[in-house]
């Protein structure tokens, strides 16, 4: 997930998320940066043979969805470390919690049943985020690669293998159908259904000269090290290539593999549309000429125009004009349904645009539209056009609350029919809309709803010249607080979207007197971010207040020129951002305002993580550990804190202690990370971020005692 700078300040300084202590990774994944722009994947439980537990698909998968984000990733070698590449599923740490639920006598069978469902369902998760990530994948097996091993090679791209490698289905050995991708995948893999068939219901060993000749492999290599070698060579010449053009390449050959050809072309015809526009060709045209390398700028999949919104739902409210049009466009070259959700059916005379016009762009940008006069304050309205959305395109997947109103009126000067507007538009319309399409949202494809409204900053200044708008704008956000945690369950992701400058739109112009032009950026912009982010998971994005710079830094864009009205030319920030920012789209000098703040944030998250360890200190954690740490913390929160994990039950307590085994000396912003398994002791302490005084041995231990703290909160 993005963590922008401003949005985790935000989340945290108005005391409105609280932040628990995560687990930290276990280690059975491990991952390098073995040459530029190739990544290496280990499977690291040399003990077990690489067998899958339920803790390792979840870091697996995380692992994978990280690399798919990481804009300096352009292809993935995954092996395996030690005796096996993967000899299947850990039945006690793999199978156990699904045994423990179909054996508990007091859930109902019914519910049995779903709760299993949901269960293998995260796990086939785990291996279709391989297929889902846009970067190239290459397996390169050795020795056992058993039941899960074969479901996770069949969700890569290319499949190498050394000569000591033996493959099994192996499922129906243990009762069971293969139910983790390899049956849904090997016979589109090697196209030979007898031959899978065969394996699938004898699970029968076969080695590397079989898999080879049925084109479940594609080399062979003389042993385990060669193999890793020539896949991560492999690996290397293809992340010299366009990344547009080889991940467009993924993405199609994956469409098309599930589609007929019509449909298929279709989709290339949708990706190509705007790849031919993109530097990767001229750059590429540009190093043939001239008998060179080429080199390409390092930018996240997401950013593409891939076709992932194809046969998608977005309703988008104040669609006709600005914002939401760049957006219902950017949308429809992806081939999107676009819901026009606004009232203006009838040109302005200082506004042009209408939801009529708006809809002639989108289908010339490659999508479908349905233009719908609705005011988002009456009921009525908004059951029509949600109702109309749903008998038109099936469905809605995504909800844009971009609709709102604005006065940048003093309390003397705000008349209360104009404060009636802006709250029954902004917050009243952002929460009925929210409201009517969540029974579709619920049944729609990676559904999402995300509001445009700012960070929730409480500081006076964004309330005294103008508490009325504020206060309306302030409910959008608001909405994300509590939907966002609401419709976790539903795997619906609700998230805020805000510009970090001036947006110049028809609207901004009327109300500026045509004046800050040259200080403001293009709508599209957000128009990128908001893509960027809709692109994002569902069930693991959400919850976040996002600034549309940081969004598109998190994706590798660092060309933002292309965005300003006026390149160069000093920007303008938004309402509700903090600090002040140059004309480089960075922050600048940090207002003493905003440092307060961020020292506040930190000392805030300190108190939370004294509070959540306090909760959870016990005898049995003191008996395995019987070490007294104190930390020295410095910065702009000097302190010291012990954690006594010797005596008694455990305790916690600002201040030093006398009787400390072990001083640790450390940033008072590191300590919270710390706590949270964002941040490794060891990793601490090799970057010079740690200094350790004491005993060295009781130090080392800090590492497990972490994790077994984590586990219980």
């Amino acid at each position: 997930m993005i963590s922008t700078r401003l949005s985790s300040f935000v989340a945290r300084a108005s005391l409105t998320f609280s932040r628990s202590i995560s687990s930290a990774a276990s280690g059975d994944v491990v991952v390098k940066e073995e040459h530029p722009y190739v990544y290496h994947l280990k499977l690291n439980r040399d003990k077990k043979m690489n067998t899958f537990t339920m803790d390792m698909w979840k870091e697996f998968k995380n692992a994978i969805d990280g690399l798919a984000e990481n804009p300096k990733c352009r292809s993935i070698v995954i092996s395996g470390e030690g005796r096996a590449f993967c000899a299947g599923i850990d039945i006690a740490g793999g199978m156990m919690e699904i045994v423990n639920i179909i054996q508990d006598d007091s859930i109902e069978f019914g519910r049995k049943g779903r709760k299993v469902r949901n269960m293998i369902g995260t796990i086939q998760d785990c291996f279709t985020a391989l297929e889902k990530c846009p970067k190239p994948i290459i397996a390169a097996v050795h020795s056992y690669c058993i039941g899960a091993g074969i479901d996770l090679i069949t969700a890569c791209d290319i499949r190498v293998a050394s000569q000591d490698a033996v493959f099994s289905i192996k499922e129906v050995d243990v009762g069971l159908a293969a139910d983790i991708g390899t049956l849904n995948r090997i016979q589109k893999v090697v196209g030979n259904d007898s031959w899978t068939r065969e394996l699938a219901f004898t699970a029968r060993d076969f080695g590397v000269d079989e898999a080879l000749k049925f084109g479940l492999i594609s080399r062979i290599y003389a042993n385990p090290k060669d193999t890793v070698n020539a896949a991560l060579d492999l690996a290397k010449t293809i992340s010299e290539k366009s990344p547009i053009a080889v991940q467009g390449t993924k993405e199609t050959l994956n469409y098309a593999r599930n589609h007929p050809t019509d449909q298929s072309l279709d989709f290339i015809k949708t990706w190509n549309m705007s790849q031919l526009l993109s530097t990767d060709l001229m750059n590429s045209a540009m190093a043939i000429m001239n008998k060179k390398k080429a080199t390409f700028e390092p930018i996240s999949g997401t950013m593409f125009n891939t076709g992932k919104f194809v046969g998608r739902t977005a309703l988008i409210t104040g669609a006709s004009r600005g914002i939401g049009k760049e957006i219902a466009l950017k949308l429809a070259k992806d081939g999107a349904n676009i819901v026009i959700a606004a009232k203006t059916a009838t040109a302005h005379p200082k506004l042009p645009g209408t939801i009529y016009t708006a809809a002639e762009e989108i289908e010339k940008a490659g999508g479908k539209a349905l233009p719908c006069i609705v005011d988002v304050r009456d009921e009525t309205s908004v059951k029509k056009a949600v109702e109309d959305a749903v008998k038109k395109f099936g469905g809605i997947d995504i909800l844009i609350n971009n609709a709102s109103a604005i006065s940048l009126t003093n309390t003397e000067d705000t008349e209360m029919k104009r404060y009636d507007l802006m709250h029954s538009i902004n917050t009243r319309g952002t929460y009925l809309m929210t409201k009517t399409c969540l029974p579709y949202l619920k049944q729609g494809k990676n559904p999402h709803v995300l509001n445009i409204s700012p960070p929730l900053l409480m500081e006076p200044r964004w309330f005294s010249n103008h508490v009325a708008y504020t206060m309306a704008k302030y409910g959008m956000s608001m909405c994300v607080l509590g939907h966002h945690e609401e419709f976790k369950p539903y795997g619906i992701a609700v998230n805020a979207l805000w510009p970090l400058t001036a947006i110049w739109t028809a609207a901004m112009e009327m109300l500026s007197n045509k004046e800050g032009e040259a200080g403001s950026r293009k709508p599209e912009i957000m128009a990128d971010a908001a893509y960027a982010i809709l692109s994002k998971n569902s069930k693991d994005f959400t919850g976040q207040f996002l600034i549309d710079q940081d969004v598109l830094r998190a994706e590798g864009v660092t060309d933002f020129d292309r965005y300003a009205c006026v390149p160069g030319h000093e920007l303008m920030p938004d309402f509700f951002i903090p600090g002040k920012y140059d004309a480089h789209f960075g922050f600048g000098k940090k207002s003493s305002s905003k440092k307060n703040h961020e020292k506040a944030v930190i000392k805030e998250e300190i108190t939370q993580v004294l509070e959540s360890v306090k909760s959870i200190l016990n005898a049995e954690i003191v008996k395995s550990v019987g070490t007294v740490y104190t930390f020295e913390l410095t910065g702009e929160n000097p302190r010291r804190i012990t954690v006594d994990l010797k005596n008694g039950t455990g305790a916690i307590f600002e201040g030093a202690s006398d009787k400390a085994t072990v001083t640790m000396t450390m940033a008072d912003s590191d300590f919270a990370p710390l706590f949270q398994g964002k941040l490794k002791p060891s990793a601490a302490f090799m970057a010079k971020k740690l200094k350790i005084s004491g005993d060295l041995s009781a130090a080392l231990k800090l590492e497990n005692v972490l994790k077994k703290m984590n586990s219980k909160l």
